[in-house]
């Protein structure tokens, strides 16, 4: 599932603010998104608490366009990195499938060859 930053940051006290998400991310997707790295001289990945459809960090106001450009880099390659387990994933069971298939085609195939004896 791809996740996104659906709306702009928001606070209560200007000092701890929220960003709400597309949808719940998933533990996975949370490790891709704080495992990003790149983290600025303000912003760090590791800085960021994930809630059920949003995140929240802690900034003043004057480095919060910072972290949501920081924020934006790291749900993109959350998503990328989600991307491609996911289709690994699709390929493993794609392969598990036709694993199967053959596996009965054979067994098939011989009960059609000693089916008169």
């Amino acid at each position: 599932m791809v996740i996104t930053r659906s709306g702009p940051p928001t606070t209560h006290d200007s000092v701890l603010w929220r960003v709400p998400l597309s949808g719940p991310p998933s533990s996975a997707w949370q490790q891709s998104f704080q495992g990003a790295g790149a983290s600025t001289g303000v912003a760090s990945a590791r800085g960021v608490q994930f809630e059920r459809e949003g995140l929240s960090f802690r900034s003043d106001e004057a480095h919060v366009p910072e972290w949501i450009e920081s924020i934006d880099r790291w749900i993109a390659h959350a998503n990328t990195t989600q991307a491609i387990v996911e289709d690994g994933q699709r390929s493993d069971a794609s392969r598990a499938r036709e694993q199967t298939d053959a596996r009965r085609q054979k067994a098939s195939d011989a009960n059609e060859k000693f089916k008169n004896l």
